[in-house]
C-alpha cells in the first residue's frame, strides 16, 4: 500500500549526474549503452561516431568520463583517447578487440571487451568516476 504522503512528496532531481561521452559508431550498441547508463543514473552527453564528432564533444560538452570503441567511423579512436587524457577526462576502451591491440600509452587504461554485461558497463563507469574524483 502506498501512502498519500509518499505520493505528494517532492521528487528530488539531481542535476549533478555524471556525464558520459560515448564514442561508438554502431547505433545498436550506442543505443543499448545509453539505455544502460541512463538507467544507472548517468547522463550520456553525446554519442560520437567519428574522431571529429568526439573532439567537438570533448571541447564543447566537457564530459566527466568517456567510453570509447577502438574502431570508429573513418579510423581508430586513439586520437580521441589522447584528447580526453589531455583534458583530464577519465577514459575507458569498450571494444571487440583484445587488449593486446592497444599501443603502450593506452594499454593501462580501463578496458572491457565486447560483448559486455549491464553490470560490467556500470561498474566501469563507476570506476571512471572514482578516477575523476581523485
Amino acid at each position: 500500500m502506498v501512502h498519500q504522503q509518499t505520493l505528494d512528496a517532492p521528487t528530488v532531481q539531481t542535476s549533478e549526474k555524471t556525464t558520459c561521452l560515448l564514442v561508438e559508431d554502431n547505433a545498436f550498441v550506442s543505443d543499448a549503452y545509453q539505455i544502460v547508463l541512463e538507467g544507472g543514473g548517468f547522463r550520456v552527453c553525446q554519442v560520437a561516431v567519428s574522431e571529429p564528432d568526439a573532439i567537438d564533444a570533448i571541447l564543447t560538452r566537457r564530459p566527466d568520463v568517456a567510453l570509447v570503441d577502438i574502431d570508429i567511423e573513418g579510423g581508430d579512436s586513439l586520437g580521441v583517447a589522447t584528447a580526453l587524457i589531455a583534458k583530464d577526462v577519465p577514459v575507458a576502451f569498450v571494444t571487440g578487440h583484445p587488449r593486446s591491440v592497444l599501443p603502450a600509452p593506452f594499454s593501462t587504461l580501463p578496458y572491457l571487451q565486447k560483448p559486455v554485461s549491464r553490470a560490467a558497463l556500470l561498474a566501469l563507469v563507476h570506476r571512471l568516476e572514482e578516477m575523476r574524483d581523485r
